[in-house]
């Protein structure tokens, strides 16, 4: 490696993710799971001089190939294991001392191509924060790709907005000259964004020639207070000491700091509470107190009652990692005999979770000594493979059984691992 002067790095970091419609849990808000495929990252400098290089000056040139990153599982930008990618800054050690760096970008999600715009952006010199387990937190030039991104324009319609006129009507506007309706009724009016102008369609001749459209805009506005209409007629304000004066900014009443005037209010001035509050404030004693909060003396016997607590009713709650490595058909290949219940339960809801996604669609169930728990399958789409699925109901297991968490149709191809979650109270 060419042996250059200490440069200057920024860090740039990013997440990506797709919103889609809400899949088969209990909520129903949209869900955002991750995107995949990579970034690449070009200098807008196609090649850059070190001035102070050692033993001599050198040229290096940056290879955009080379600067491929991946998306992690969660959507994150990554490269070599680690969120972020170091890039180098420009400064004082190079020629140029100012350029940008170009990101572009190859996502998809469910196997369909994201599009995505490159955008150009700075990269500063990134200074870690002092905690070396989590460097980001205060750190100084920091680069997020969500906030580099130029925020896209809205395609709504434009208004034009000016004094009452006669004949002017704006039925629509294009993005470009070449995108406007090839055959409008005669007349229309649009405006095209990438020159803001106005172009009018003429049966037979067609619309404006492209660049000879007309600007739109108003009159010039009054400069003057006594122009302006519907004003307030407390403006401007008056200085004085009436109710309808203004205060100046060094009345010495702004900053009067005498001692409040001490004074009392009896129980019965207090008012806007609720009917607790009132009762409560009326009360005489700590009993009356107790009494209208539903409270026990520090002396109630049932405060140290040790009784041994009821069989019945107990939380039970199971978790059974049932898959390792890749999913396939069947109870698993950790504990395939099924896990042992020890005492009888009874189980409101279960929860499946893989450890990766996969593709298509997953099916598991619970099976009671071999057989199927009816209401406990689960149909798992691969957005969600690696995400919380619930399934409720009411589900009875005596002691001595044994419960398998069994994939009835596999992902293909398949993700890894499986686990389940039950949760129980004792009956």
């Amino acid at each position: 490696m060419a042996d250059l002067p200490p440069l200057d790095y920024g860090k740039v970091v990013g997440r990506f993710l797709a919103n889609v419609i809400d899949g088969p849990d209990l909520g129903d808000l949209p869900e955002f799971p991750p995107l995949t495929g990579t970034i690449t990252f070009a200098a807008d400098a196609p090649k850059v001089l070190v001035r102070d290089a050692q033993p001599a000056p050198a040229t290096y040139v940056q290879l955009p190939q080379h600067y491929e990153c991946q998306l992690d599982e969660f959507g994150y930008l990554t490269w070599r294991g680690k969120r972020g990618v170091r890039l180098v800054a420009p400064g004082a050690a190079t020629n140029p001392t100012e350029w940008t760096w170009r990101v572009s970008f190859d996502l998809s999600y469910d196997g369909e191509r994201i599009p995505m715009e490159p955008f150009s952006f700075h990269v500063p010199r990134y200074v870690a924060g002092p905690d070396p387990e989590n460097p980001d937190v205060g750190s100084t030039g920091l680069v997020d790709l969500t906030l580099a991104a130029p925020v896209p324009t809205t395609t709504g319609n434009a208004v034009v907005v000016g004094p009452a006129g006669h004949g002017i009507q704006i039925d629509g506007q294009s993005e470009t000259y070449a995108q406007l309706p090839a055959s409008p009724p005669d007349g229309s009016q649009y405006i095209v964004k990438t020159d803001g102008l106005l172009y009018i369609y003429r049966a037979g001749t067609g619309w404006t020639a492209n660049g000879q459209g007309i600007v739109v805009r108003g009159p010039a506005g009054t400069t003057l207070w006594s122009g302006i209409s519907g004003k307030p007629t407390t403006f401007a304000p008056i200085i004085g000491d009436s109710a309808t004066t203004a205060v100046a900014g060094d009345d010495p009443r702004l900053s009067n700091a005498r001692t409040p005037v001490s004074h009392t209010h009896p129980i019965g001035q207090v008012t806007g509470t609720s009917a607790t509050v009132s009762t409560l404030l009326g009360a005489a004693d700590a009993a009356a107190v107790r009494t209208v909060i539903a409270a026990v003396s520090d002396t109630d016997s049932r405060l140290t009652n040790a009784r041994t607590p009821t069989a019945a009713g107990q939380v039970y709650d199971i978790a059974v990692k049932s898959h390792i490595g890749a999913r396939v058909v069947g109870a698993g290949n950790t504990i395939p005999e099924g896990l042992r219940i020890e005492r009888a339960l009874t189980v409101s809801k279960v929860t499946y979770r893989g450890e990766t996604a996969g593709t298509g669609n997953l099916i598991v169930e619970l099976r009671k000594n071999g057989v199927a728990v009816a209401g406990t399958s689960a149909t798992i789409a691969a957005a969600n493979h690696a995400l919380d699925s619930s399934v409720t109901g009411s589900w009875s297991f005596a002691a001595g059984d044994r419960v398998t968490v069994h994939v009835t149709t596999a992902d293909s191809p398949a993700g890894k691992g499986l686990q389940a979650s039950l949760a129980g109270v004792t009956v």
